[in-house]
């Protein structure tokens, strides 16, 4: 079963802040909720990451994460192995005052019941989202001087 996951959250911040963030792997912790990611050896010049992903309903989801294409303040496409074996996107697009952050996973996974891995997936991508845009509006507040 292909597991199909495109979800998009505003971000009141400039997209050149967005973009550092989200590309960032190493900080997704930060800002993703229920997210663990440590490096890995990298192959060739390719970067490589292990993520642990709290999925909802005690279901962790562990996936192997490959920077594969950067698009300069547009995002970056990622190939994923372990849990979710596909690719996934995250790209930007200037909106008003703000950034549209939109991320598409397609992916198949090995595990028993492709339904909930989908539901629990989005799930913590929503949680994701909603995170980034807290700390990065936060940011975006007191760099211009504003009291949150």
């Amino acid at each position: 079963m292909v597991l199909s996951v495109d979800d998009a959250g505003f971000v009141r911040a400039p997209i050149e802040l967005v973009y550092r963030r989200v590309t960032d792997i190493r900080t997704w912790p930060s800002w993703w909720p229920g997210t663990e990611v440590r490096g890995l050896p990298s192959v060739g010049s390719d970067e490589r990451w292990a993520m642990e992903l709290a999925a909802g309903a005690g279901l962790r989801l562990r996936l192997g994460v490959t920077p594969v294409r950067w698009r300069h303040e547009a995002g970056f496409e990622l190939l994923l192995d372990g849990d979710l074996r596909g690719r996934g996107e995250f790209w930007l697009e200037r909106a008003g005052d703000g950034t549209v952050v939109h991320h598409l996973v397609v992916a198949t996974s090995p595990l028993r019941w492709p339904t909930r891995v989908h539901r629990g997936y989005r799930r913590a991508v929503r949680r994701g989202l909603w995170g980034l845009k807290d700390v990065l509006q936060l940011e975006a507040r007191t760099s211009v001087g504003l009291v949150p």
